[in-house]
C-alpha cells in the first residue's frame, strides 16, 4: 500500500508552504503535522514542520488575484484562441517552470467559482508576457476572449505527472510526443529538457489537432518534428525510440493516448522514464475541495498539488 506521507507537494518547501492543508493538520507531505508519532517524510530541505509551529500565528500565504492586461487576442484556429498577457516579472519566471498553469476569471467576477484552470503555454521573460491556448466552451472561459482584462491567480506548478523526470535527465536522447490540445504544455518541458543538454525529438499524432503555434515554436526551437499516427505509422514512433537509446518519454495528450503510449514504450524498455500532463479535474488548486482527488493503491492522492510518476499514475489507473 502507498502510505500518503511518500506523496511529494509540488508546493513543499517553496514560498507558499505551510499552506492551508498543513494548518488543519492535513499536510500531504509532514506525518508528524498530520498526527503520527514518527517522521517518515523523507523530505530533504526546509522542515515544514518546523516552519509550521514557528509560524502558526502568521497567516497562511496565499497566492493573490492580479488584474492583468491583455495584449493580443487571436482566434488560431475555429474556436481556439491565443492569448497573450503582461504579468509581472516574478511570475513570468515561475510560470516557465515545466508544468505550470494558472487561474483565470472574469474580471467582473467575484466570486472564485469561476476560476478556470489553464496550462501555460510559452513565457516570453523578456518582456514578461503570458501565452495561453483558450477555447471558450462555458460561464467560465467564454469571457476570458472577449475582455482586455483578466484576473490571474498564480503560479501553479502540478500540471505533469513526472516533473522530477524532466528536470533530472542531462545530456540523453529524449522523445515528446503531442496529440490535440494538451501540447500546449509541451513548450516549457522541451525548453527544460534543452536547457539539461538533452537532444528532443518531437512526434505529433497527425489524426488528431495540430497547432501552428505550438509547432512554429518547437521548430525555432531547432527540434525536429515528425508525424504518425495510431493506425499504420506507429513504427515509425517505435523503431525511433528502440534504435535511439531514449532514455526519457514524454507523452503529451489526454489520458487514453497516454496509456497507449505507455504500452508502446515499455514493450522496448520498461526502464525508459515516463511522464504526462495533469488532465484531471482541478478546481481550487490548494487541494482544499477534494475534486482532483483519485484512488491509487489504496491512497487517496489529491491531483492538484501531490507530484506523482506517470507510468505509476496511468499503470495503477482503472
Amino acid at each position: 500500500m502507498e502510505r500518503a506521507n511518500n506523496q511529494f507537494c509540488a508546493d513543499a518547501g517553496g514560498k507558499y508552504c505551510p499552506c492551508h492543508l498543513a494548518h488543519s493538520g492535513d499536510c500531504i507531505k509532514c506525518s508528524l503535522i498530520r498526527g503520527e508519532k514518527v517522521c517518515e517524510c523523507k523530505w530533504q530541505g526546509v522542515c515544514i514542520y518546523n516552519e509550521l509551529q514557528h509560524n502558526k500565528i502568521v497567516s497562511v500565504k496565499e497566492r493573490t488575484e492580479l488584474l492583468c492586461k491583455i495584449i493580443e487576442r487571436k482566434e488560431i484556429e475555429d474556436n481556439i484562441y491565443l492569448i497573450k498577457m503582461e504579468i509581472p516579472k516574478y511570475l513570468a519566471r515561475e510560470l516557465s517552470e515545466p508544468g505550470a498553469y494558472v487561474f483565470l476569471k472574469d474580471k467582473d467576477r467575484e466570486s472564485p467559482y469561476f476560476n478556470a484552470p489553464i496550462s501555460v503555454m510559452d513565457i516570453d521573460e523578456d518582456n514578461n508576457i503570458l501565452e495561453l491556448v483558450v477555447i471558450p466552451r462555458g460561464i467560465k472561459t467564454k469571457p476570458l476572449v472577449s475582455k482586455n482584462e483578466i484576473i490571474m491567480k498564480a503560479p501553479y506548478f502540478n500540471g505533469i505527472f513526472g516533473i522530477k523526470e524532466i528536470k533530472s535527465n542531462k545530456n540523453q536522447k529524449c522523445v515528446v510526443i503531442l496529440d490535440g490540445l494538451s501540447q500546449v504544455n509541451s513548450i516549457n518541458v522541451i525548453k527544460r529538457l534543452i536547457r539539461n543538454d538533452n537532444e528532443v525529438e518531437v512526434f505529433i499524432n497527425e489524426e488528431d489537432k495540430r497547432l501552428e503555434i505550438v509547432e512554429e515554436k518547437i521548430k525555432n526551437m531547432g527540434v525536429s518534428i515528425n508525424l504518425f499516427n495510431l493506425k499504420d505509422k506507429e513504427d515509425k514512433l517505435i523503431n525511433y525510440i528502440r534504435n535511439n537509446n531514449i532514455s526519457f518519454v514524454y507523452s503529451c495528450g489526454l489520458i487514453y493516448f497516454n496509456k497507449y503510449i505507455l504500452q508502446l514504450v515499455d514493450q522496448i524498455d520498461e526502464k525508459i522514464k515516463f511522464a504526462i500532463p495533469n488532465n484531471n479535474l482541478i478546481c481550487c488548486g490548494e487541494g482544499m475541495c477534494g475534486a482532483c482527488t483519485v484512488r491509487l493503491n489504496n491512497c487517496r492522492i489529491k491531483t492538484c498539488k501531490a507530484q506523482m510518476n506517470g507510468r505509476d499514475f496511468l499503470s495503477n489507473l482503472k
